[in-house]
């Protein structure tokens, strides 16, 4: 059991992997995974579920009492998020543009808690904030694509809402009520759910390049290249704008609230750009996107690791949030 905890740890560690090794599946096995495409929503509301499972309703009720910090978090990921991050290219690398949007429309990755364990982080506010923001995200994204790209691109507002309540809300409920009636077995069985979610987005990564790159061509010329890498400082910069933004918090929370905006729900972008946007080319270039943007957990963790030893060591902890060492 030892090697599949390391296993799973390096996956979590690296995410890029999953989403790399999904890519290769994809490209180099593109009769077997193709099929596998239209079965999209269902993968996605498996990977719901599962990730679902892992949240503590008790931790959720206890956290969601600092609403004002929740409300704010989920606001600026978004509301603000979205803006931030489809104006620059709709200016500079119309192309781009909507790629980037979608990416930054999405709500917090449902396996954040264990990446903020890794950070040194606080696992219940990410939690939180993945709960608060997936659930608000079926309300939000139709909103923000309409605004933002409507008049350009037709946007199914109403299918589009349908199917995040779906694939989000409706896994999220059924699992809250199987926490419930068997709380033991899902405890228990805990480690497989994580193995689940990991294996059904490689999977579903796979089928979506398997589905949408087999006609699509992205020429990555130097002005490409340097577009992605002033995206990619820009970014590191919004992560540090939410980090001082929490100025009051304690570091763990303002580690927290950082990774969990970078740290996007790359199915659901996939999903979405596969499933409404799949014929503007936007899936080729989502894919480079994510990569990237999952390029820069690594890093991250290094930085979070040399902070966490200076930071000086506290006698109390709350007994609500207990931090979590680095491994």
């Amino acid at each position: 059991m030892k090697i599949f905890h390391r296993i799973k740890h390096f996956f979590l560690e690296n995410q890029i992997m999953v989403v790399f090794i999904g890519i290769l599946g994809g490209f180099i096995f593109p009769a077997f995974f193709k099929p596998i495409a239209p079965y999209g929503s269902f993968l996605l509301m498996l990977i719901f579920f599962t990730s679902s499972l892992r949240l503590s309703l008790n931790e959720l009720k206890n956290y969601a009492k600092d609403w004002k910090m929740v409300v704010l978090t989920s606001l600026f990921m978004l509301v603000f998020l979205p803006v931030a991050m489809w104006l620059p290219p709709r200016i500079f690398a119309p192309d781009w543009a909507l790629p980037f949007l979608i990416v930054g429309a999405m709500p917090t990755g449902m396996t954040i808690a264990l990446i903020a364990e890794y950070f040194g982080g606080k696992t219940t506010l990410a939690l939180v904030i993945t709960a608060a923001t997936s659930l608000l995200a079926p309300f939000t994204i139709p909103l923000v694509f309409q605004f933002l790209i409507g008049k350009t691109v037709p946007i199914p507002a109403l299918k589009l809402f349908l199917d995040l309540l779906y694939t989000i809300v409706l896994p999220f409920a059924v699992a809250a009520f199987v926490q419930r009636k068997a709380k033991k077995f899902v405890k228990k069985h805990d480690f497989w759910w994580q193995q689940i979610s990991i294996i059904a987005f490689g999977v579903l990564v796979a089928g979506i390049v398997a589905d949408t790159t087999a006609g699509s061509t992205i020429v990555l010329g130097w002005d490409e290249v340097g577009i992605l890498i002033v995206m990619l400082i820009y970014l590191a910069g919004l992560t540090w704008l939410a980090y001082v933004m929490a100025w009051w918090r304690s570091p763990g929370e303002k580690a927290t609230i950082a990774l969990s905006m970078i740290y996007m729900n790359n199915t659901l972008a996939l999903f979405i750009g596969n499933r409404y946007f799949g014929d503007q080319n936007v899936v080729p270039r989502l894919v480079i996107i994510l990569m990237i943007v999952n390029a820069l957990l690594p890093p991250l963790r290094i930085i979070a690791k040399h902070a966490a030893k200076a930071a000086p060591k506290k006698t109390k902890t709350s007994k609500i949030l207990q931090p979590f060492s680095l491994p």
